[in-house]
């Protein structure tokens, strides 16, 4: 028998019993249909594996939690107009496999929140939430801690109800793509100080400026925008006369010593949030004020467009898919740190690159996917990943584009494969001086330096700035487990061990953070506390070993890399398998 983390999903149909009373070939045919049509291939897409199907429902399991809450939305948006309805739960936690089914508390808990769901809807665990709450943009209703049969202590749960998902639509022609768009709304002045209309003018103006440098995005001119000043427009009739496919619209408050600025991010089709914050600042320096509110805006909105334009290319018919939505499609298996999701996500860049050769974008990611393979010890994808990443950041770098994103992940890849360390740290150089308030690009270009060795100071600086600007992007998991390091490189344990434990609150199965918290332990002085977290790393990988680890994380910079090899061997991760 074996015994491993796994994320959980359980499903069965709503009043199956009732339902066979009344209409039996109906309802067979409505399941089969379901179950054929839907359920199977959506699973066995996203990598996952269907342990069973049951009279009315099915148990399935997955490597990760966010393709199982993917996967669980994506059947339940394609149901919601089938003449039967199903429930589905999430959990993530231990599972024994007997060889032809899984057991144990982490199927226990997914059965029981199931029946705490609501008809077409998805409970999830606490765990879960965790661990999806940055990367998958949904409505969690917290249903609080709820008594759990055979289970001592209570567990949080969170519903996503049925009309949260989004519709199923299938474009009867392919379309060419058009780029996404945004429009800025001028800020209002809520001030009641006429004064005061220039400082709110003059942060709509700053973040048009500042969002024009996203190169894949189109931002609409300031003449059209500011055309509805004064006014209270519908988004979607700004959407549609402007040609958006998002708005931002926000406020600024003026009381005495003190500002407060709020904003929020909508598509423009429907209307619906995608994103909202507000920010309190003291008026001291008006203009340096307006620079740090402007960073601030931008860098919560740049991963809040990437989710929100991935979550758009998943709706896109298979037929209608070019280079751009390929590489969205293929941005959350990478994401996901995980060998499958990986593999899936090299084939989908392969087929942008196959159409469009020289695709930055597409280039620099599949540089990326390759360095994930070599630097955690998986099963090559190619005769030689590390090969082939170099190769792949060498052809992202000879398009000459200047977008911060596509050289920070060559960058990245250069140093890491610890090949052209020194021109793979002048390239993160170069993508911090085109935009430092870009949250991915800040976060890899910290790695990269921290990697590269000696600029730990320079990496933590990174790391804060991603952490001040971009605290909810889908690898805040990553910056908070780097962060960690890079203040255990600076001497500062305490914080170390902090970073890294909220790391793995968001990712428990990720490796890195694991390894970099055992390190900081084990720099304590607590063994013991270090030994737990190894039980942890080798119940992720059966095969791990400090060879294996020595061979995959090449970086130049010896100091983090002999103080983790110490730490591995003071907790008895055996030298090789």
């Amino acid at each position: 028998m074996e015994r491993r983390l796994s994320a959980v999903l359980i499903s069965d149909v709503v009043g199956y019993t009732k339902l066979m009373e009344s209409d039996t070939e109906g309802t067979v045919k409505a399941w089969s249909e379901a179950r054929d049509g839907v359920i199977e291939p959506l699973i066995l897409g996203a990598s996952g594996r269907i342990v069973k199907f049951t009279g009315d429902g099915f148990l399935a399991e997955f490597n990760t939690v966010q393709a199982a809450l993917e996967s669980a939305v994506e059947i339940q948006s394609r149901l919601q107009t089938a003449p039967i309805k199903f429930r589905m739960a999430i959990n993530f936690g231990d599972v024994i496999d007997d060889g032809k089914d899984i057991h144990g508390e982490g199927v226990n808990i997914a059965a029981r929140l199931e029946t705490l769901c609501e008809p077409g809807g998805i409970c999830i665990s606490g765990d879960v939430h965790n661990q999806v709450k940055n990367r998958v943009s949904l409505n969690y209703n917290d249903l609080g801690l709820q008594e759990v049969k055979n289970v001592s202590d209570p567990v949080r749960a969170f519903l996503i109800r049925a009309n949260d998902f989004p519709t199923q639509n299938d474009p009867a022609e392919p379309n060419k793509r058009e780029k996404a768009s945004i429009a800025v709304l001028p800020f209002d002045n809520m001030s009641n100080d006429p004064e005061q209309e220039y400082f709110s003018d003059g942060m709509t103006e700053d973040i048009i400026t500042e969002l024009s440098h996203l190169r894949w995005l189109d931002v609409i001119a300031r003449n059209s925008s500011f055309s509805y000043k004064g006014q209270s427009p519908d988004i979607r009739q700004v959407s549609n006369e402007l040609g958006a496919r998002y708005v931002l619209e926000g406020s600024v408050r003026k009381a005495g010593d003190r500002i407060r600025v709020n904003a929020q991010l909508l598509e423009g089709s429907s209307g619906a949030h995608i994103w909202a914050d507000r920010y309190d600042r003291d008026l001291n320096d008006i203009f340096e004020l307006q620079d740090e509110l402007t960073a601030s805006v931008l860098g919560a909105i740049e991963p809040s467009l990437r989710l929100a334009e991935i979550d758009r290319a998943k709706r896109v018919h298979p037929k209608n898919l070019d280079a751009h939505d390929l590489y969205l499609q293929a941005l959350p298996h990478i994401y996901a740190f995980n060998p499958s999701q990986n593999i899936e996500a090299l084939k989908l860049l392969q087929q942008a690159i196959e159409l469009e050769p020289n695709y930055p974008e597409a280039l620099a990611f599949t540089a990326w996917a390759y360095e994930q393979r070599f630097n955690h010890g998986w099963e090559p994808f190619s005769a030689d990943d590390v090969e082939s990443a170099v190769e792949y950041a060498h052809l992202t770098i000879n398009t000459a584009s200047e977008d911060p994103v596509v050289l920070a992940c060559a960058g990245f890849v250069l140093v890491v494969a610890n090949q052209d360390v020194a021109f793979g740290t002048l390239t993160l150089k170069r993508a911090l001086a085109n935009n430092p308030n870009i949250g991915f690009v800040s976060m890899l270009c910290g790695a990269g330096l921290l990697y590269a060795g000696g600029n730990d100071t320079e990496a933590l600086e990174c790391f804060l700035a991603t952490q001040k600007f971009s605290p909810k992007d889908p690898l805040a998991f990553a910056n908070l487990a780097n962060l960690g390091a890079a203040y255990a490189e600076l001497g500062d344990l305490e914080q170390a061990e902090k970073f890294c434990r909220k790391s793995i609150e968001l990712f428990p199965s990720w490796d890195t953070g694991i390894y970099y918290l055992i390190s900081v332990l084990v720099q304590k002085g607590d063994i013991d506390e270090a030994k737990n977290s190894a039980e942890l790393l080798l119940k992720l990988d059966q095969k791990f070993s400090i060879e294996k680890f020595d061979s995959a994380f090449r970086i130049n910079n010896q100091s983090l890399k002999g103080k983790i090899i110490h730490a591995l061997k003071e907790v008895g991760i055996p030298e090789t398998r």
